[in-house]
């Protein structure tokens, strides 16, 4: 119970719209690691939410559609994943399906947040600047609490059972099924990545950068970085200045 009481108030600290939430909770291999901590397992359950960012890699928010909602599939994925002790390929897939739904709390919550702007622009014809921010703050946070913190809470209190009856009645070629999708999912975050990345100037960076990491077996992202981003420096530099041309020729 109690550990169920500490996910939805994850929930609701991952969705609040606070730099806390927005940068330490939000992507599914930080909210993971918290679920982790909570139920004892913060190696697994960061591994478990790095397996499901990998699958959203591609993830984006237009004009407030998305295909699925990227915090409660890390969250609550995680969350019930630990507790059935299933594998990572069907932690991914089960992820997936709980951000489809969890996608309908999320249309709720922008619909019902959309209401708070006119009353508060009639709080700003009276110059009620202290009404403005009482608004802003309380209402909005309450909606947060109860469209995604109290059904984090119900999902990791009651998910696991759900999700262990569910399995039992799946027959082994379904498990298979499971397994094989879950393996898929991750290899379409990557390319829908890549769709975003792929400009014929930067291609032969990505591929340099796939041949030393399978020849070598180098594993350190943070070396890797440092050299991609001395290398994107140098691909900078050598760059013709085309504005500084340009501004040259307006002097002369």
């Amino acid at each position: 119970m109690f550990q169920a009481v500490l996910v939805g108030l994850l929930a609701w600290m991952q969705c609040s719209s606070n730099p806390l939430g927005w940068w330490l909770i939000r992507e599914p291999i930080m909210a993971g690691f918290w679920v982790g901590l909570i139920y004892g397992q913060p190696v697994e359950g960061m591994i478990i939410g790095a397996a499901i960012n990998v699958a959203f890699l591609g993830w984006n928010s237009t004009g407030g559609a998305n295909p699925s909602d990227l915090y409660s599939a890390g969250l609550l994925g995680t969350a019930v994943a630990i507790q059935s002790n299933i594998s990572i390929e069907q932690a991914v897939v089960m992820a997936v399906s709980i951000g489809v739904i969890g996608n309908y709390a999320w249309i709720l919550f922008m619909s019902v947040n959309s209401m708070l702007p006119s009353i508060q622009d009639k709080y700003a014809e009276r110059g009620d600047v202290r009404g403005i921010m009482l608004l802003q703050a309380i209402p909005s946070q309450f909606v947060v609490m109860v469209v995604r913190g109290i059904p984090a809470f119900l999902a990791a209190y009651y998910g696991p059972d759900v999700i262990e009856g569910l399995l039992a009645a799946v027959p082994a070629w379904g498990i298979a099924g499971f397994n094989t999708v879950g393996k898929v999912l991750p290899a379409v975050g990557v390319a829908m990545l890549l769709k975003y990345m792929a400009r014929k100037e930067l291609l032969v960076f990505f591929g340099l950068g796939f041949v030393i990491s399978a020849f070598t077996g180098m594993n350190n992202l943070l070396f890797g970085a440092f050299i991609g981003a001395a290398m994107g420096y140098v691909y900078i530099s050598l760059q013709p200045k085309v504005q500084a041309s340009a501004a040259e020729e307006d002097e002369i």
